[in-house]
């Protein structure tokens, strides 16, 4: 069970009284999120994976952006395309990387400018 595995493994005392009332897991989790985090931030990132992995608990570090545009899955899942705007501006952005019957849709126009689609969508309310 997830609350005894990490007072356990974080050894954090205040998850005691949560140990055995799943039900105070969802009820109290803020207070519970409250507790792990002023306790995982005592120690660096590598420190916490050394504990939580070997332990088969889901983490991983958080990248920053430039970390990554650099990782082997964000390159092998090829997540960068250029879009142009109406106005002939060329924006680099990410694309999905889901795949529809084996396809992965790649879509040529940037998002709608601010304001763009207003009328559009005001007449349509009937606004």
């Amino acid at each position: 069970t997830p609350i005894p595995k990490l007072a356990d493994l974080l050894e954090i005392d205040e998850l005691a009284p949560y140990r055995d009332d799943p039900s105070s897991w969802f009820t109290e989790r803020d207070r519970i999120k409250a507790l792990i985090a002023a306790r995982i931030a005592l120690r660096s990132v590598d420190e916490w994976l050394a504990v939580l992995e070997p332990a088969d608990i889901w983490c991983a570090r958080v990248l920053d952006w430039n970390e990554l545009l650099e990782s082997d899955g964000f390159q092998v899942l090829d997540m960068l395309q250029t879009v142009v705007r109406e106005d002939d501006v060329s924006i680099t952005t990410t694309r999905s990387p889901l795949r529809i019957n084996g396809r992965r849709p790649r879509v040529e126009r940037a998002a709608p400018r601010i304001g763009e689609h207003g009328r559009s969508i005001r007449e349509e309310f009937g606004l």
